[in-house]
């Protein structure tokens, strides 16, 4: 397994992938745009690097949530009205229906 992208000589990309050696060839192959900076590029399918690529990071599990003093605040909300409030009706501006069909003969 190699990590994806591998560039040596600055800072380890801010993301990686853990890819099979098949997997490289063929994106080197297809010109893969991060491949031009990849200490794998060009190198042959059982080549190695003298050292890791990049330090492996050690996961631990999350530690226990520390305890905090919890204060209880009541919220006052303001009253409902007595009596719903409706919405306004829609003005007529014209009783005038349009006509379904135009007659454009001549």
């Amino acid at each position: 397994m190699r990590l994806c992208p591998s560039v040596e000589g600055s800072a380890p990309p801010l993301i990686t992938h853990r890819i099979g050696v098949d997997v490289c060839l063929a994106r080197q192959r297809t010109f893969f745009h991060k491949c031009h900076r990849c200490i794998y590029r060009g190198q042959p399918a059982n080549w190695e690097p003298a050292e890791a690529p990049h330090a492996m990071l050690n996961v631990h599990a999350a530690e226990e949530p520390g305890n905090a003093d919890v204060k209880t605040v009541e919220i006052t909300r303001p009253a409902l009205p007595a009596k719903p409030i409706k919405p306004p009706k829609p003005s007529k501006k014209s009783s005038k229906a349009l006509p379904k069909t135009v007659d454009v003969s001549i």
